[in-house]
């Protein structure tokens, strides 16, 4: 008769703690995908107004059709940001919801004035149309190649959407994202008012550089997706392996960017050691 192998009792010992050790990293990583962070910018610049000290700007970027069940909108309403901008992929063209997308526009309409710019994601949309109209009934300003003046007391900000490229070179092949971006955020720019840029990449800083775009909100680098410790992000749309621009605070002469982890996933489904987030950016001397 046989007997059934057994592990050697030195051996337990190490499986029970590589055991422990997987149960915690899968969990850690549960975690993270279902759970979002806030992080909190101060942007200061002389060309900033007075009356605009305070001003509080709550960026979303990247959802891609996410579901975080009023958590997201109660955040956003405990913030009270004086103007939510959403800086594209508010759905994902893969697994569209447009319901779900309109059930979050919903829950923060009465917050604060929504402003939106369009991401690859909705340029890819086949019920692109669909969306800008609910989004449009429901009061929120589409930004899209569009400027608009913020007044605050006697002071006023130019609020500049920039299009994703990804509309235009459905049609023009030949054109360069930056060279598309470039021309129309020239055009939209103004030398005598503070400039707050909506868009959705944030490869093209050095074209925001170039033009003194004051301050420029972006996403769609979803933080590289898996973030390596004292390394940064693994890999970014447009950007590649070990993309430059990923999260955070990004400053070059006249210009600063931020760019936003987002808040939802698409191709790759799952993020490891990158937690989804919420920006609050506040405008400062």
């Amino acid at each position: 008769m046989k007997q059934a192998l057994k592990t050697p009792r030195h051996k337990k010992p190490a499986i029970l703690a590589l055991v422990a050790v997987l149960a915690v990293l899968i969990g850690w990583i549960f975690w993270t995908n279902t759970h979002f962070t806030t992080s909190y910018f101060t942007i200061t610049n002389p060309a900033i107004p007075a009356d605009f000290h305070g001003y509080k700007i709550a960026a979303v970027s990247d959802l891609h059709n996410q579901d975080w069940n009023g958590k997201l909108a109660a955040k956003l309403q405990a913030e009270a940001p004086d103007l939510i901008a959403i800086t594209g992929d508010l759905v994902d063209s893969s697994h569209t919801n447009l319901d779900v997308a309109m059930e979050f526009i919903e829950e923060i309409r009465d917050i604060a004035p929504i402003y939106y710019v369009t991401g690859n994601h909705e340029a890819w949309l086949a019920e692109y149309d669909q969306l800008a109209g609910l989004l449009r009934d429901a009061g929120v300003q589409m930004m899209d190649d569009q400027t608009h003046l913020i007044q605050r007391g006697n002071a006023s900000i130019n609020l500049v959407g920039i299009q994703d490229p990804d509309f235009t070179q459905s049609t023009l092949i030949d054109s360069l994202p930056g060279s598309i971006v470039g021309e129309k955020l020239e055009s939209l720019l103004r030398d005598d008012l503070y400039n707050v840029v909506l868009c959705h990449r944030p490869e093209l800083f050095d074209q925001y550089v170039a033009l003194d775009a004051d301050l420029v909100l972006t996403g769609h680098a979803h933080g590289g997706q898996i973030s390596i410790p004292f390394i940064g992000g693994l890999i970014a749309p447009n950007q590649g392996l070990f993309p430059k621009y990923t999260q955070g605070l990004h400053h070059k002469n006249n210009t600063d960017m931020i760019v936003s982890r987002g808040l939802g996933n698409s191709v790759l489904p799952v993020r490891i050691n990158n937690t989804p987030e919420l920006v609050i950016v506040t405008l400062g001397e």
